[in-house]
């Protein structure tokens, strides 16, 4: 009786860390997807913080043509404009042929 006693001792023992097996490799599993994530994490910022210069850069040359087309356009309907108001004035003078006679 004492015989059996201490071989169920022994077989539970024996299967003690096999029931630990699994809890284990799933931590295991946890740690790596974690500290995967934080990897990925920290090379998405570096990634981020490496192309935002260049982002910042195109912005502000985007910037530079917008206002220089802006002000082309704007010097284009001064001038037009301006032809307009030749044109408007002219429509206002009198024809050239009684301006002739006018001046003789």
């Amino acid at each position: 009786m004492f015989g059996c006693l201490v071989c169920v001792e022994a077989i539970q023992k024996q299967t003690m860390p096999r029931r630990n097996f699994p809890s284990i490799l799933l931590y295991s599993f946890g740690l790596a997807l974690a500290s995967s994530l934080v990897f990925n994490g920290f090379l998405l910022y570096q990634q981020y913080r490496q192309h935002r210069p260049d982002e910042y850069e195109r912005e502000v040359a985007d910037n530079v043509m917008f206002r220089q087309q802006l002000l082309e356009c704007t010097q284009d309907n001064r001038q037009k404009d301006s032809l307009i108001r030749k044109l408007e004035q002219f429509s206002k003078a009198p024809p050239p042929h009684t301006r002739a006679k006018a001046l003789k």
